[in-house]
């Protein structure tokens, strides 16, 4: 039975761990951002470095903390083994839901520095899903997070041959 528990208890702890990471990609939209309509600003990428993006929601931690204060309850027969088994519990599934969190929710990307047409200059932030290499056109999708595409609205001009 007391396996059964725990298994039960990990399990949830894995779902609530996955459903509390955080989309950065810059291909997926919150529902609340469809039909909203965002400022696009013409630029091009004059700066690029490698990033590590943590997203860590914190959440891995608690929902391990009350996972494993909840399967240690379980351990020993009386109520003061079931306190320590708790606490003990509670600490050491803490520990693994917090560094399952963060191994869930970290992401190498990209800061790029982007000179807009207007001269002035931003830096964004962003996974390496869509890579942009120094010297290419991109729009700049101002909303509730601000993306980076490339830019299809410049036409390319093709080799005379």
């Amino acid at each position: 039975m007391k396996k059964i528990f725990l298994l039960i208890a990990f399990s949830m702890l894995a779902a609530l761990i996955s459903s509390c990471a955080k989309n950065v990609s810059p291909n997926t939209y919150e529902a609340s951002e469809a039909g909203v309509a965002s400022k696009v600003v013409h630029g091009i990428i004059i700066g690029k470095r490698a990033v590590k993006i943590d997203a860590n929601s914190g959440a891995g931690g608690l929902a391990g903390a009350a996972a494993g204060a909840a399967g240690g309850s379980a351990i020993g027969g009386s109520d003061r083994s079931n306190i320590v088994g708790a606490v003990g519990g509670a600490v050491v599934g803490g520990v693994i839901g917090n560094a399952a969190d963060k191994a869930i929710n970290r992401h190498q990307g990209f800061e790029y520095i982007i000179q807009l047409k207007n001269g002035s200059t931003i830096a964004v932030t962003q996974v390496q899903e869509l890579q942009f290499e120094v010297n290419q056109p991109v729009l700049v999708i101002y909303g509730a997070m601000t993306r980076i595409v490339p830019d299809s609205t410049i036409e390319h001009k093709k080799p005379r041959g």
